[in-house]
């Protein structure tokens, strides 16, 4: 059994990219994969031998590099939402698939580099998709009606987050999907927020089919309180995510490789296991700007010295056992 599975990155996301496949080679280990990355040319040799690295002690996996044109480099994409500046334009490579990746390749599983793999891919892998383009698992946010009103398609088509994708490549070709993609970019960049997961979203409005949320368990179904989705139709299939998830989506800002997160995530220690099997082992990033950390500083001084009242402790997650 082969499987492909891409996944694009730049170079502010190398690590955490070779700590996913660490996940992926850990707990899939009679699976002969192909990891094909896509990236552009500020990812230098240096971190291409260390994701290759990654790969090296498990019989059956390699990597392969795809290099995006100049072209596609300097090309314009929908900014999105204001005030997100940990995400880039490597976010869009994906749309691309079809032309970046091996034309023999019929299907592709992307992963997002910050999700860590638990269990054996092989059930997700095997799912039919029957003549639809792509599968994937609910978003978080596909109770909103807003997504729906901005994106202009009937709510009860659903929306589905696109960090984890079962891509049927075949189709896309035979479709010329990347012109539908550009055009109503070109045509619709003001109504794109979500990047390209609402281009993907609006383009496959009806040609797609929903896998379980144990596949991509992201961060706002562990929250204490959240309406964003349909509770009543999804319930189990989150109660059952949180229970022993397959894969976990570390999306929003609890990302455990950060310095300083607000409140760390629940399955932060899940993270930690496969980065310190790698050479990243406790290395963490800074990402706040300088302004950020002084007033961090100087909050804290003022709070020892009595002249600030404490922090509230934030309780937006869940308690969820350690599952690891």
């Amino acid at each position: 059994m082969r499987m492909d599975i891409a996944a694009c990155t730049d170079r502010h996301f190398v690590m955490p990219t070779g700590v996913m496949m660490q996940s992926v080679c850990v707990n899939n280990p009679d699976v002969d994969i192909v990891f094909h990355i896509i990236l552009d040319e500020n990812v230098k040799a240096g971190a291409r031998q260390d994701l290759e690295g990654i790969v090296a002690p498990y019989a059956g996996k390699s990597v392969a590099f795809y290099n995006v044109s100049d072209e596609l480099q300097k090309k314009s994409f929908p900014r999105g939402w204001i005030g997100r500046n940990d995400v880039t334009k490597a976010t869009y490579y994906r749309l691309y698939f079809a032309e970046l990746l091996p034309q023999d390749l019929d299907k592709v599983l992307y992963l997002d580099g910050d999700v860590i793999v638990r269990h054996s891919l092989l059930p997700l892998w095997n799912i039919d998709m029957g003549d639809n383009a792509v599968a994937a698992a609910n978003d978080c946010s596909c109770g909103c009606i807003e997504y729906y009103n901005r994106l202009k398609y009937p709510f009860d088509l659903g929306y589905f987050n696109a960090g984890v994708l079962l891509v049927n490549l075949k189709y896309w070709r035979e479709h010329q999907v990347l012109k539908n993609f550009e055009s109503y970019m070109e045509k619709h960049a003001d109504s794109v927020k979500m990047y390209d997961q609402d281009v993907l979203n609006v383009v496959f409005r009806n040609k797609k089919v929903f896998f379980p949320i144990k596949y991509n368990l992201q961060h706002p179904f562990l929250w204490r309180e959240n309406v964003a989705y349909d509770y009543w139709k999804l319930e189990k299939e989150v109660l059952e995510a949180r229970m022993d998830p397959c894969i976990i989506h570390f999306t929003g800002t609890a990302k455990p490789w950060r310095k300083y997160q607000a409140e760390p995530h629940p399955f932060s220690s899940t993270w930690y296991k496969y980065q310190d099997m790698t050479k990243w082992k406790g290395v963490k990033y800074e990402h706040r700007t300088r302004k950020q950390r002084m007033r961090r500083f100087v909050g804290n001084v003022l709070r020892m010295l009595r002249l600030l009242p404490p922090l509230q402790q934030n309780r937006r997650f869940l308690d969820v056992a350690p599952i690891d």
